[in-house]
């Protein structure tokens, strides 16, 4: 997935490796681009971790949470999904 990304868009301090399907394993490189993961490409819906992972990639984008507390709960959403690469 190409995302346009800004200069002023947070990014985690390592990207998270992931692997949609057959696809080539992707990097996700911050909040932005992990909720437009999690909300449009997610292989799976209506999960604890998928919802706990939303929640905090936003609050990260508005500076109500830690960037890695949101870029821990993508991780533990794409474990539980099986995509990470």
């Amino acid at each position: 997935m190409n995302t346009i990304r800004h200069a002023s868009e947070p990014r985690w301090a390592a990207p998270v490796a992931i692997q949609i399907g057959t696809r080539p394993s992707e990097h996700v490189h911050g909040p932005a681009e992990a909720v437009d993961y999690l909300e449009h490409r997610w292989p799976l819906q209506n999960s604890m971790h998928l919802e706990a992972a939303k929640r905090r990639c936003v609050e990260a984008m508005n500076h109500l949470a830690h960037m890695e507390a949101a870029r821990d709960a993508f991780v533990a959403a794409a474990a539980e999904a099986e995509i990470l690469a």
